[in-house]
């Protein structure tokens, strides 16, 4: 049995660009995968999803495209894929429930710190949750077409333990749909290093007035900002047992010069006048270094002036 059929039906929350992306990838593997669309659901019943992969200069059909626009339709599931916006989690309870039983697992695949335990608690920690974090760059240009800008990578990890056979799964099954996916071998590890390029720059493209990620980096303000920014996680990382090296951060800088005029998926939603994830991506990570005692003066002040001016 091959493991996107190891994996059994799978339902996808949060048909972005995440969401539809690595719902699509496992879809044309072979994965029962059951979307679950909102606004766009007549969009992709007339037309489709496509996949627009720029590595390979591919236009990709997501088919099969079981397509659903109510929980209730879908029914319980042996693992729900989370990509809906952290914003969302207040909603979850009563969007799952139809999907959810007690051999249910969880997969999350959403930006920030706090995920993996708000799932614990509305659906209990008797079950496998699986943080997913993706290292990568994808943004979803229509209502039915995904662009996956740079590849890169999925980690996965659980809270304060190795991961699980059955959230390898999981992973196995990603792999086998052709992602790059790996073992974190500290889920808490893993978050601190994605927030140290979420951070800043989906944060300072928002506050410097909407810019792209090309004009942060020519910016010898904000170049520093970000800098400053990602030495403050550093440092809040190191009470929680995660040493992040110097070169990483500088791996940061190099990793965004040939993402060129890339919008974040933040700045994408302000601009598009959505809800912001200001508390899971800034919020947690600055209530968790200042409780820990670490001074953030530089993310302080940039939460504070996403509060002021995101919804």
């Amino acid at each position: 049995m091959s493991a996107c059929s190891k994996a059994g039906k799978v339902a996808l929350v949060g048909v972005g660009a995440v969401g539809g992306f690595y719902g699509g990838m496992l879809a044309r593997a072979g994965a029962d995968v059951r979307f679950l669309f909102r606004s766009t659901y007549e969009d992709v019943v007339r037309d489709g999803l496509t996949l627009a992969l720029h590595a390979s200069n591919e236009s990709l059909p997501v088919e099969p495209l079981q397509a659903y626009r109510d929980s209730s339709d879908i029914g319980i599931c042996d693992w729900v894929i989370v990509a809906a916006k952290a914003t969302a989690n207040s909603r979850l309870g009563e969007m799952f429930a139809p999907l959810v039983d007690e051999n249910t697992s969880l997969l999350t695949l959403q930006n920030g710190m706090g995920n993996v335990e708000r799932l614990a608690e509305l659906f209990g920690d008797n079950r496998t949750i699986v943080g997913g974090l993706c290292f990568t760059c994808i943004n979803r240009t229509s209502s039915t077409v995904v662009e996956s800008i740079f590849p890169g990578y999925v980690q996965f990890g659980q809270v304060g333990q190795s991961l699980s056979s059955k959230g390898r799964e999981i992973m196995d099954a990603f792999a086998e749909a052709g992602v790059d996916a790996r073992e974190a071998v500290s889920l808490d590890e893993a978050l601190w290093k994605k927030l140290c390029w979420n951070i800043p720059f989906n944060g300072l493209s928002v506050v410097a007035g909407g810019i792209t990620t090309d004009r942060i980096l020519a910016d010898p303000e904000l170049g520093g900002r970000a800098r400053s920014l990602m030495e403050e996680l550093q440092a809040a990382a190191t009470p929680h047992g995660v040493e992040i090296e110097d070169s990483f951060l500088d791996l940061q800088f190099t990793l965004t010069e040939p993402m060129d005029a890339y919008k974040p998926s933040s700045l994408i939603d302000f601009l598009a006048g959505l809800e912001v994830e200001v508390d899971a991506i800034w919020g947690e990570p600055l209530r968790r270094g200042e409780t820990a005692g670490v001074p953030m003066p530089e993310l302080h002040k940039l939460h504070g002036e996403l509060l002021s001016i995101c919804k």
